[in-house]
């Protein structure tokens, strides 16, 4: 039963509205389904209503994976024992707990795990935030004096660390999966780093059929492995190990992408006329 408090005693609150060009596209494409937005928090929490249902969504997160494959996905070490586990091709990420973890062994500890990781990864590897993103704080060590500088660095964050081999890859691919089918493909080149973030700099190319065809079937098994209908797959296109994923994101973040290419607003907006429309069915 639904409370004083529930979603009807919104109905006279704010109708929804964002400043941000990525959730406006996410809005419009729910209310050319009929969908309403109430707003919670301005550019961020929202309530989509259709006729006597609706739910909460925060930021662009609808909601539409378990919260226990949200919450693995947020651990680039997790997702990548998961994903090794169901024999996904991925780039494995071995976790090093914070010092002051209680169950992990401390400082010393940490360093030699680390460094037994680093000499394994033939000593080209990257270090990382376990719960990172965006590219922050990402960095490329080729040296033991390196690899604890970095680690150092991500341990002042007060976080836990990820350390994976050095994957070259002229472009990574990042492919939406909603309910078991790959719906969207974005190619990031990379521009003047190793990084292929197109926040810092990288940008979004046109991803071929050919690519595209090669590529879903990894996608589409690495979100299955995780147990997530709504996500995106990043996948390094390398010459030597040939297509590996390197992460899933919970949360289906294109606005870099749709920023760098205004044109694919069409298939974005379909993409999320059919998220929504998913999680209205699964109320």
């Amino acid at each position: 039963m639904i409370g004083s408090f529930g979603w009807r005693g919104l109905r006279d609150g704010r109708q929804g509205g964002t400043t941000r060009p990525y959730l406006k596209l996410i809005q419009r494409a729910g209310e050319a389904e009929g969908v309403s937005f109430e707003t919670i928090t301005p550019d961020l929490t929202y309530r989509a209503c259709k006729g006597a249902s609706s739910f909460l969504m925060t930021d662009a997160e609808l909601g539409l994976n378990p919260s226990s494959a949200s919450a693995l996905a947020l651990s680039k070490s997790a997702a990548s024992d998961a994903l090794r586990a169901a024999v996904v091709p991925c780039v494995e990420h071995l976790f090093v707990p914070h010092p002051g973890y209680r169950f992990g062994g401390g400082s010393a500890e940490a360093h030699l795990r680390a460094e037994a990781a680093f000499a394994r990864f033939g000593c080209d590897a990257v270090v990382k935030p376990d719960d990172g993103a965006q590219g922050r704080h990402v960095y490329r060590v080729r040296r033991p004096d390196e690899l604890r500088e970095a680690l150092d660095a991500v341990f002042a964050l007060e976080r836990h660390a990820a350390i994976s081999p050095y994957r070259e890859a002229e472009l990574e691919y990042r492919i939406v999966v909603l309910d078991g089918e790959a719906r969207v493909w974005v190619g990031k080149r990379r521009s003047g780093s190793w990084k292929h973030n197109l926040a810092e700099g990288a940008r979004s190319v046109e991803v071929p059929a050919a690519d595209r065809k090669r590529l879903s079937p990894l996608a589409v098994r690495a979100a299955a492995a995780l147990d997530m209908a709504f996500c995106s797959v990043d996948i390094l296109d390398t010459a030597l190990h040939g297509p590996l994923v390197i992460e899933l994101n919970h949360k289906v973040m294109l606005g870099d992408h749709y920023r760098q290419r205004p044109e694919t607003e069409a298939e974005l907006s379909a993409l999320y006329r059919d998220a929504i429309a998913l999680r209205f069915e699964r109320l």
